[in-house]
Formats: C-alpha cells, sequence, structure tokens
C-alpha cells in the first residue's frame, strides 16, 4: 500500500505531460512536420524503445518492491532453518544438531 504513490505518479505524468509539451499552442515547430525521411522512420522506432524501455523499467520496479518483502529469504532451506531454531531454542542437543545438520547438507 505505502508503494502506491510511485505509478499513480507515472500514470499522471504519462497523461498529463503532452499538454505542456507544446506550450506556444501551434505546431510551427521545424522538427514537427518539417523532417526528412530519417526523422520520420526514428520517430517510430523511438517510440517502440521508449515503450519497451517503460515495460522493462515497470517490471524491474515490481521486482525490486517485492523482493523487500522477505519472500525471497523464505524460499531457501527450510528443513535447515527449522533445525537451527530448535537448536537456538534448547530442543536438540550439539551431537542431534550436528548429525541432522550433516543429514540435511550431505
Amino acid at each position: 500500500m505505502r508503494y502506491s504513490v510511485i505509478p499513480s505518479a507515472v500514470i499522471a505524468l504519462t497523461f498529463v505531460g503532452p499538454v505542456f509539451a507544446d506550450a506556444s499552442g501551434g505546431y510551427d515547430h521545424p522538427h514537427m512536420f518539417g523532417g526528412n525521411e530519417f526523422s520520420m522512420f526514428m520517430g517510430p522506432v523511438f517510440m517502440m524503445v521508449l515503450l519497451a524501455a517503460l515495460i522493462v523499467g515497470g517490471v524491474a520496479l515490481i521486482r525490486w518492491i517485492t523482493s523487500g518483502s522477505g519472500v525471497s529469504e523464505e524460499k531457501g532451506n527450510t528443513a535447515l532453518n527449522t533445525l537451527n531454531l530448535r537448536f537456538a531454542n534448547g530442543d536438540i542437543d550439539a551431537k542431534d544438531y550436528a548429525e541432522r545438520k550433516k543429514l540435511l547438507i550431505g
């Protein structure tokens, strides 16, 4: 819930940003419609690259946010974690701990 501001800001800038792109109110910029074939080709290519970068960035952001939740730490060797916890609590002695740990690690 605390990360909901970032996607909202990205969406707001995506839709509100073009409003401020042409502050003069007209289409008289020389690169707008007076370009050559190279600029007519590079415009769509740039837009596809930008779209791909936004998608990759969004996926990276989601992975970064979810990796901090501790989910990846719990996916380790849960049997070894349980054994360590039982030994720390005093449920098993050092000899039993060493034998079981040797069986788990191999």
